[in-house]
């Protein structure tokens, strides 16, 4: 047994030697690895420390091998007990050591693997993340990432709008919050290369594919690694996406997946269609920014700093403007002119004016290519050419589609008809604003180019197959160019020109558009020959002018569209007879001052037909309409003052028109109109516009023409139920009925209907008690799409729905939207009885509202009910899309919501209401003590910024104690003729978190005006402390406030460091701007750095702008211990610094 432990011991210690050896190898392999910035795998850092372990055991059973007297106690000899244990020691430390270095032969070569992709953090080189657009955009796409039921995302905008820019941004915070385990971003593109954004996304997961062509199993590798780990979110960000993406042909989980749990997808696209089969239900628009944001980015980009001269400074605001807050144009632009001379800003000024911003970003030229690009990707050559169609118009004029329309029908190829080119024009034009094309205009109907997106079309369409002419600033004569008959398109706007020339060789030209300013004095003239070498010319737009068409219209076979729009017309219109190809006529808002012809019947393929005049009384002859044949669209306008007998044959001929589509009619006459539409085949009409008016007037506002009607009450209730006037008032989607005296319930009146299709409807002086009978019966689908309710005048109205309505109807297995459930505006005024506006369970479908303007209801206590006089109200009831409020002598008016189970408390007026959005909040007339309660909930009036309040006699203070901490995005406050209130913000009582050694209260308020407060004695009071107040306060304005001694405590002065302009004014009792005891700023000089407009009017109490209140009796100085410094230009006040005299 002897001889068994030293061999076993000897076998021992050439294991370990093997081992060490095995274990200097691997430690060179990790070595290597991390030189290569690997990650060392945590089983060879298990596998190291385990040989470090076992090597510490070994060598303690060989020193007890050796070190141990292995004797018995009495005698000098082995101690076979002893080393029989140690022998066993050692053959059992030889087997783990044997087994450990075979582990250790398998991590060989598996040492280190590629470290996760480290990725530098973004650098926005021309930051505006600190723009509030931005912000706010923001936030709301970081509160998206962080919704578990949110799992696809859009970001949409136009080219250059800074869409990657946020998303850069995004990505950074979320690695600085930490909201998933991994970031894997890919750049789509245009050419929408799958193989390349899977090889983006890989190398960013850390995943190796070895397949390099087929797609199929690379999608399959790449589901793998995004469904791998369930416990580990993933966001994967898919920036400037074009077209629609199949997520699965990349290898990303699809919706529903069980594997998507913690994956979230991120997309940017110029194109908003792209979202509509891709699933995301969130989707963030990101626009232009503001004027004055794009005035500080550009001035980042071009250096502009405050030692920049004023003319430099000036340039740039200039320069910014053209660019239309388009972040990509500024910074390219601003880049380009950094460090040049002023005579290349007034050069690029000028050659941005002019439509030549190519040659200004030189190098630099990524708007132009990004938006040119845009273009060149449409589909369609129509596309293309309605959009060149729009850089017709003038710089950010708004443009009528309906324009775009008539344009189209004269120069799209294959337009059968009227209706199908608009629907056609409506697509395209929808292709391009999703596209950022093309932007919404100032009204519904209309749209507009980003100037920028303007300059690009021009710059296309110089060249080509479309060559454009276009001027509109200053022109007083026609343009002299060697180039005439290149043009295929001219837009002109005039200013005084009196006579168009002759000679023109235009032989190219299709469409001709002039405008001339009605301020232009004299005739204006047109040469006879004017038309001559304008053979293909298919449309005349001739807008403002008094012109006499020369004979040589004649010659024009090929026009189909002929305007002649705010124009004054007292010549023969005769010639237009010959025009056989027309298609389109209009005179909308003209003054006609002679007869129309009877030739106008020989227009066989007149399709529509615009007599909205403004001024004129002449009727169509007899037999007029019968030659129009194909006639789609009459607009007749209000110009009918003519005998019974004329008007018979109208109607015979307008019944004939079996094509017609389109309607308009406005008329005093009720008789008339009923017989005319009694004559028309009302089911084909697609759009209609029906007004019975009090008396004739010209009604050329509204150019666009969409289902609506206007009703009075002279008209037969009974013709209502007509058949025809049925289908009219069931497709209407704008109503208005004016003294309507025989109807009392709206919905009852026309129950089969329901008013389903109703986006508008207006009630001015009408018997009304309610609109829905909810007791009765609710039609299917009632004011489902209901967006504006106007009610004004119903002296009999109780309320807007008798009883309650269900959130949804049920149709089938599908729900259906409730009724309101669209509304967007409500305005209620003049309306006696209604004691409250609707039931709580109205109150659940409401939405969507934003508006809500109440005023001269003198009997209304409260907007929301009960839905029985037992509900105790328990649950916020919340509006969650109310942005402005607006309650006006409301002398009954208790709350917002009442609580039928606390008869004689005192309410406030926003009781158990939450208003989340809620920006503008205007109060006037209201019988009301408090307006800002400590109880509302702390997201209620998160988002106010704007609060006007006037005649409330019983208002004591406006927001004291925590319920100021709930108006922290107040912004602008006006306070008027309020007889009781003693105190603006009562800080007394307002808590501070031990931990926070200053808070900052009001500190977004810029604006403050009071006026006529006769009660006031403070602006705050008992501002504690380690409280800072009006930190970035401006202007204040301040009037007729007889019992306020001074405005503002030494403390709360020194937080003023913002303040511009102080304005006081009749302020009997004033004293000082600064006052009352503060002994910790007594002493201290005040500085207010920014203050350059101070006025100070009939004052006559008025001792000092700081007042001493230990120096009774003692005369002081007007500026005592305040230091103004001044940063205005010349004209501002002389610069001040006083101390004590």
């Amino acid at each position: 047994m002897y001889m068994h432990l030293n061999i076993d011991c000897q076998r021992l210690r050439g294991e370990v030697k093997n081992l060490e050896n095995k274990r200097k190898d691997v430690q060179l392999l990790v070595d290597a690895a991390k030189r290569n910035a690997q990650v060392i795998g945590s089983e060879v850092d298990a596998w190291l420390q385990k040989v470090d372990d076992l090597k510490k055991v070994a060598c303690e059973v060989l020193n007890g091998s050796t070190n141990s007297q292995m004797r018995c106690l009495y005698l000098n000899c082995p101690n076979l007990k002893s080393r029989y244990s140690l022998s066993r020691k050692a053959v059992k430390k030889t087997a783990d050591i044997v087994e450990l270095k075979a582990e250790g032969e398998l991590r060989v070569g598996l040492v280190g693997y590629p470290a996760p992709p480290v990725q530098i953090p973004y650098q926005n080189l021309h930051d505006f993340e600190g723009f509030e657009t931005r912000i706010s955009i923001k936030n709301k796409i970081m509160e998206a990432l962080k919704d578990k039921d949110i799992g696809i995302i859009g970001i949409y905008g136009m080219a250059g709008v800074g869409k990657t820019t946020m998303v850069n941004e995004i990505v950074a915070q979320v690695k600085v919050e930490k909201l998933f385990g991994e970031v894997a971003m890919a750049l789509v593109s245009q050419d929408q290369d799958l193989i390349n954004v899977q090889d983006q996304l890989a190398e960013m997961l850390g995943l190796k594919i070895e397949e390099k062509t087929n797609k199929i199993v690379r999608a399959g590798r790449l589901h793998e690694r995004l469904a791998a780990d369930d416990d580990k979110s993933i966001l994967v960000v898919l920036d400037d996406v074009w077209k629609e993406i199949d997520l699965t042909s990349i290898g990303i989980p699809p919706e529903g997946d069980d594997k998507r749990k913690g994956l979230k997808i991120l997309f940017t696209s110029r194109n908003y269609n792209v979202w509509r089969n891709m699933g995301p239900k969130t989707k963030f628009e990101v626009n232009v920014l503001t004027e004055g944001e794009g005035l500080e980015l550009f001035k980042h980009a071009a250096d502009i700093s405050d030692d920049t001269t004023d003319v430099l400074k000036g340039l740039a605001e200039q320069i910014a403007n053209e660019c239309g807050g388009l972040p990509l144009a500024l910074v390219a632009i601003g880049e380009t002119l950094g460090n040049r001379e002023e005579h290349a800003w007034r050069n690029a000024l000028e050659e941005l004016r002019s439509s030549r911003v190519t040659n200004v970003t030189n190098e630099n030229n990524l708007v132009y290519s990004a938006i040119e690009l845009s273009y060149k990707y449409l589909q369609s050559d129509e596309a293309k050419l309605l959009l060149l169609l729009c850089s017709l118009f003038a710089e950010d004029q708004s443009i009528s589609i309906e324009r775009l329309v008539i344009y189209a029908k004269g120069l799209f190829k294959n337009t059968t008809s009227l209706s199908k080119t608009r629907d056609k024009v409506k697509t395209i034009v929808d292709k391009l604003k999703s596209c950022y094309l093309l932007l919404s205009g100032k009204e519904e109907e209309d749209v507009k180019l980003h100037d920028v997106v303007r300059d690009v079309c021009l710059s296309i369409a110089s060249k080509g197959e479309h060559v454009f002419m276009v001027r509109h600033a200053g022109v007083t004569e026609w343009p002299e160019q060697d180039t005439d008959e290149l043009y295929t398109a001219m837009s002109l706007t005039f200013n005084g020109m009196h006579q168009f020339p002759s000679g023109l060789k235009c032989g190219n030209l299709k469409l001709l558009r002039v405008r001339c300013q009605r301020s232009s004095s004299g005739p204006n003239m047109t040469s006879t020959d004017f038309f001559e070498d304008m053979k293909e010319l298919r449309i005349l737009d001739f807008i403002g002018m008094s012109i006499p068409i020369p004979s040589s219209i004649q010659l024009l076979t090929e026009l189909r569209t002929l305007c002649l729009d705010s124009c004054e017309i007292n010549f023969d219109l005769s010639m237009i007879g010959s025009l056989k190809k027309l298609e389109i006529l209009t005179f909308f808002d003209s003054s006609i001052y002679v007869r129309f012809p009877s030739e106008m019947a020989q227009l066989g393929n007149l399709r529509s037909l615009d007599l909205r005049i403004q001024k004129g009384s002449h009727t169509l002859p007899p037999g007029v309409f019968s030659g129009m044949k194909k006639l789609e669209e009459l607009y007749l306008g209000d110009y009918f003052q003519t005998r019974d007998e004329e008007r018979m044959h109208i109607i015979e001929e307008v019944s004939s028109l079996t094509s017609l589509n389109t309607f308009q009619i406005s008329t005093d006459d009720s008789q008339f109109l009923m017989q005319l539409i009694q004559a028309l085949c009302l089911e084909k009409l697609e759009r209609f516009q029906v007004i019975r008016t009090k008396e004739k007037a010209p009604n050329t506002k509204d150019y666009h023409v969409t289902r609506s009607l206007h009703l009075l009450d002279d008209i037969d209730a009974s013709m209502l139920l007509e058949p025809g006037l049925k289908s009219l008032m069931r497709r209407t989607d704008h109503l208005f009925i004016e003294e309507a005296k025989v109807w009392k319930n709206l919905s009852n009146e026309f129950h089969e209907h329901g008013f389903i299709n109703l986006k508008t409807l207006k009630l001015l002086s009408c018997d009304f008690e309610y609109l829905i009978d909810a007791t009765i019966s609710i039609p299917t689908g009632m004011f489902v799409k209901l967006e504006l309710l106007e009610l004004e005048g119903l002296h009999n109205l109780i309320e807007i729905c008798n009883g309650h309505v269900p959130m949804k109807h049920l149709l089938g297995h599908i729900s259906k939207p409730s009724s309101f459930s669209n509304l967007v505006t409500l305005k209620i005024d003049d309306c006696d009885a209604i004691r409250n506006l609707f039931r709580e369970s109205v109150a659940k479908c409401m939405g969507n509202l934003q508006i809500l303007c109440i005023s001269r209801c003198e009997m209304l206590k409260e907007v929301v009910s009960p839905d029985t006089e037992q509900n105790e109200v328990t649950d916020m009831l919340e509006f969650p899309k109310l942005r402005e409020i607006m309650l006006r002598s409301l002398k009954s008016f208790k709350s917002f919501r009442s609580e039928s189970n606390k008869v004689g408390a005192m309410l406030t007026l926003f009781n158990q209401v939450m208003f989340p959005n809620m920006k503008v909040l205007e109060i006037e007339e209201l019988d009301t003590v408090k307006i800002v309660d400590e109880e509302m909930h702390i997201r209620s009036l998160y988002k106010l910024s704007d609060v006007t309040v006037r005649y409330c006699d019983n208002l004591l203070t406006f927001a004291q104690s925590d319920s100021i901490k709930l108006l922290q995005n107040l912004k602008r406050l006006q306070v008027r003729s309020c007889k009781a209130v003693e105190v603006l913000f009562d800080i007394e009582g307002l808590k501070i978190d031990k931990d926070e050694a200053e808070i900052s209260i009001l500190d977004r308020l810029y604006s403050l005006r009071l006026d006529s407060l006769p009660s006031l004695l403070h602006i705050t009071r008992m501002v504690a402390k380690g409280i800072c107040v009006f930190q970035n306060l401006t202007s204040i304005d301040i009037s007729e406030c007889d019992s306020l001694r001074y405005l503002f405590s030494p403390s709360v002065a020194k937080s003023l460091v913002a303040l511009q302009s102080l304005w006081v004014n009749k302020c009997e009792a004033l004293e000082g701007i600064i006052g009352g005891d503060d002994e910790t700023t007594e002493s201290k000089m005040l500085e207010f750095p920014r203050l350059n407009h101070l006025t100070l009017v009939f004052v006559r109490n008025f001792k000092s702008f700081k007042c001493k209140s230990n120096c009774v009796g003692v005369p002081q100085t007007l500026f005592n211990q305040v230091c103004i410094l001044s940063y205005m230009h010349e004209q501002s006040a002389i610069l001040i610094f006083l101390k004590d005299a």
